[in-house]
């Protein structure tokens, strides 16, 4: 409100000027009238504090006031028009944060495309962030620290086309983590990105019922750059009844607990680093590599009663695993067809047998190595996993 503070200024200083303690000044005298001046906007008339019927015409200099004709809609929240130009604009809150509530404001006001975080900050404890439709926190690379003791905790709320990005996000539950979700959508069909995001979770306690809460749930996840999770002794799903898209990503998961569970991952042209310590790699769920590389540790399927799945198409996989399939139903591993960019699947593990898994060949030129020894399907057929060594559908170079 720059322009109005200096019009307030020029109306006390000529009425100081004028003033005479015996008597009211004159609002004819100080320059005011009561006709309309033509050429003069209706909004650009100041009133006589003396006598509201007298008024007079202000020329505002848009310019030198400070406004611009900028497109500032990616930066601030609230701007001021010009009297004299509507066109130029002053912007009254930006939309950088530095403290919580600031950030909280923001993120849910819809007022701001980006809202950019200018210093770490913490979260009150049992509090969350909802983000409005639209709205992107780019945190600058610092860190939001969180925390939670309590059920049904919901840390971050996606609406539709909300993201974060540039961001490291701390969270630190303590008594329990059922049916804690770090980062959801408000509704299932609500689209989220995901870029440079470094997140971790830690607690005091590892319940088997806590289960029930996941890393990222529901909606629709799009995640480019480096993203990294880190959930040491937490039974926490990273993503559950989620799809996400990998593009162009480079992913590091280190946790105790499941990584797609119920969850539909998709790695494009992007590599994928697991260290998966007595959870599952794919637990009812499926996760695709397409001109992808993965490095995986741990136990492969659960199978219950939705089919796991690993897709490989034009891309190279080595499984460190210490089971491929501990659950009753059946899993399944396809060799996606193409011949061009044959892929190639190298698994280590104690034993095949009772592995209840189907491997799905499409063409004869991709590779499946197990524990030492290379196969090549002889024509595309489903074998099951501890079979390939007798089967005709597989020749050991």
């Amino acid at each position: 409100m720059r322009y109005v503070l200096i019009l307030l200024g020029l109306i006390v200083a000529n009425v100081a000027n004028a003033m005479d303690c015996q008597k009211l000044p004159d609002c004819e005298e100080l320059g005011y009238s009561k006709e309309t001046l033509k050429g003069c906007a209706e909004d650009g008339y100041v009133s006589c504090p003396f006598d509201e019927t007298f008024r007079k015409c202000v020329e505002y200099n848009c310019e030198t006031l400070g406004f611009t004709e900028s497109d500032k809609r990616s930066w601030c929240a609230d701007l001021i028009k010009c009297r004299g130009n509507p066109k130029m604009t002053l912007c009254q809150k930006s939309c950088f944060a530095t403290n919580y509530a600031t950030l909280k404001d923001l993120a849910k006001s819809g007022k701001c495309k980006v809202v950019t975080v200018r210093d770490d900050i913490e979260m009150p404890i049992n509090q969350g962030i909802t983000l409005a439709a639209n709205t992107i926190i780019d945190g600058g690379n610092h860190t939001l620290n969180s925390s939670g003791n309590i059920e049904n905790l919901n840390v971050f709320s996606m609406n539709d086309k909300t993201g974060m990005k540039n961001i490291k996000l701390r969270h630190k539950q303590t008594k329990t983590q059922s049916n804690l979700e770090i980062i959801s959508t408000v509704a299932a069909t609500n689209t989220v990105s995901l870029e440079n995001v470094d997140l971790e979770v830690s607690s005091n306690e590892d319940k088997d019922s806590d289960w029930l809460g996941c890393i990222i749930g529901d909606g629709i996840y799009h995640v480019r750059g480096k993203f990294a999770l880190n959930v040491p002794a937490v039974r926490l799903p990273a993503f559950m009844q989620s799809s996400c898209n990998f593009e162009n990503a480079q992913v590091s998961i280190k946790t105790t607990s499941d990584v797609a569970s119920r969850a539909e991952l998709n790695f494009i042209n992007s590599t994928f680093y697991g260290d998966i310590s007595g959870a599952y790699v794919v637990n009812g769920g499926s996760i695709t590599f397409k001109n992808s590389e993965a490095n995986l540790k741990g136990h492969l399927f659960w199978t219950a009663w939705n089919v796991s799945k690993l897709i490989l198409e034009a891309s190279t996989a080595t499984l460190d695993l210490s089971y491929v399939n501990r659950g009753e139903g059946r899993a399944k591993i396809i060799f996606k067809e193409n011949k061009e960019y044959p892929s190639v699947l190298n698994m280590k593990f104690p034993s095949p047998e009772n592995a209840q898994t189907d491997i799905e060949a499409t063409n004869t030129t991709d590779k499946l190595i197990l524990n030492g020894t290379t196969y090549h399907p002889t024509k595309a057929a489903t074998t099951e996993l501890s079979l390939v060594g007798s089967s005709p559908n597989w020749k050991a170079e």
